[in-house]
């Protein structure tokens, strides 16, 4: 299984802005290799945000959208990185966590585990190498469906992987997913020299993730209209953040992969393909006799 380490401040904004001090704590509390099969995989993702002055906020509904600009108001768990790894179960990632993530007595966040995986089966974008290119987080916002996994239309997920299908082979789109509800995840909060573990679901929907992409783009504005053009499962009223990924770790091709791993990407390779062939097949000019 694939689960989302969610790292946030409890109560201050202080790690929104060292970013590399983020992605040392979300690393520290995950191995960094493989290890035996009770316990997580060495991160296939990790990165950290930065600041949020220069992050955007689009809502969209039918016929409109609104635009707001960074910092937002200080009261909002806005994430401040993620790492993305394998596990055999939930219940082995928390205990992984809880057992083995470093605690140190000055520790003061919250770490939020989440399943991966939209419902309905959306494909997955593998995460791929990003290099010295600017990286843009696009991050959906929850929603009363998403917290109770409602499935979308199926038409809505088939455009949504054909979609992420062309970008990812064009090289725009370096990683995405889904996240499971609330329901299926659970906090770490680590205070005071230890940890207490809180099970979902969580009250808060709006500010909760329900789902990213990460593209390369040339500017915040690139990446807002990039954003615009994403055939959101959810909605007709959808928002979502753009954020500016400050740092990634190096993991990619120099990270250990092992053969669930690799045959994770090597489906998902695949599946992007067969969506590929198939918009194709549906924007091919139709025979005179098929026409409607």
């Amino acid at each position: 299984m694939q689960f989302m380490l969610i790292r946030t401040d409890n109560g201050t904004r202080a790690a929104a802005t060292d970013p590399q001090a983020v992605l040392d704590d979300l690393l520290r509390r995950l191995p960094g290799g493989q290890t035996a099969a009770d316990g997580p995989r060495a991160p296939a993702l990790a990165l950290a945000f930065a600041p949020d002055a220069a992050a955007r906020r689009l809502k969209l509904w039918p016929g409109g959208e609104a635009v707001t600009s960074g910092p937002f108001p200080s009261g909002e768990r806005l994430p401040a990185g993620f790492a993305v790894f394998e596990a055999p179960s939930r219940a082995a990632a928390l205990a992984w966590l809880h057992a083995n993530g470093v605690v140190s007595a000055t520790d003061d966040v919250t770490v939020e585990l989440r399943e991966t995986g939209c419902p309905g089966g959306c494909a997955g974008i593998p995460p791929g190498a990003a290099g010295d290119d600017t990286c843009y987080a696009i991050l959906l916002r929850s929603d009363a469906g998403t917290e109770r996994d409602a499935i979308p239309l199926q038409e809505k997920l088939d455009r949504l992987n054909a979609f992420n299908a062309i970008h990812a082979a064009a090289g725009t789109l370096l990683a995405g997913d889904g996240l499971k509800s609330t329901a299926r995840g659970a906090r770490v909060r680590v205070a005071n020299g230890g940890a207490s573990i809180i099970d979902g679901p969580f009250a808060e929907a709006k500010e909760l993730i329900a789902g990213f992409w990460m593209i390369r783009a040339p500017s915040i504005d690139a990446a807002l209209d990039w954003a615009r053009t994403l055939p959101y499962p959810t909605g007709p009223e959808v928002e979502v953040e753009i954020r500016p990924v400050a740092l990634i770790a190096p993991l990619g091709k120099h990270a250990p992969v092992d053969a669930a791993t690799a045959r994770l990407r090597e489906d998902a390779s695949v599946r992007a393909e067969q969506l590929d062939a198939a918009l194709r097949a549906e924007l091919a000019p139709q025979p005179a006799w098929d026409r409607p």
